[in-house]
């Protein structure tokens, strides 16, 4: 029994990474190397494959056409909220709230979530979706605004 807990202590936990240009150069302690997926398609692909990892860190603008509203904006009149409506391609912000039905109609908790996001209004949303869905299930606010080192 005793090598059983051992090799359980080991074991390293899963971390995923969504962003559409960046990945993470670094690994965190305790966790494998990142596993990265490009857009929506691929993150909800590897979460049913794969199940619900210890971490999953977001980015926001996963298309051109995010970017390019995020400048707009910005050039015109600051930035004010992501134009969803507009979008063809699918953000972070879909996959969060993928993510939070995908853990109601499986009956799994979510774990820790970070969001890496350069937008700080779609990063806020992100956050705020996740935060306030672990608050109905009585669990802990703990998604945070972070880095990872990257590369483009």
């Amino acid at each position: 029994m005793e090598k059983s807990i051992k090799k359980e202590n080991k074991k390293l936990r899963v971390c995923l990474y969504i962003d559409d240009t960046r990945t993470p150069t670094e690994t965190i302690p305790g966790y494998k190397p990142w596993d990265v997926v490009r857009n929506y398609d691929e993150f909800t692909t590897y979460i049913t494959k794969h199940g619900i990892p210890d971490l999953i860190s977001f980015d926001h603008d996963l298309g051109e056409e995010h970017m390019d509203d995020y400048f707009k904006q910005l050039l015109d009149k600051g930035f004010q909220q992501p134009d969803y409506s507009s979008y063809r391609e699918k953000t972070g912000l879909d996959c969060a709230g993928w993510l939070i039905d995908y853990c109601q109609e499986h009956n799994v908790s979510l774990k820790s979530c970070s969001v890496h996001s350069a937008n700080p209004v779609g990063a806020a949303n992100i956050q705020s979706m996740i935060n306030g869905f672990k608050k109905h299930m009585d669990e802990p606010q703990d998604c945070y605004l972070g880095k990872h080192p990257f590369k483009v």
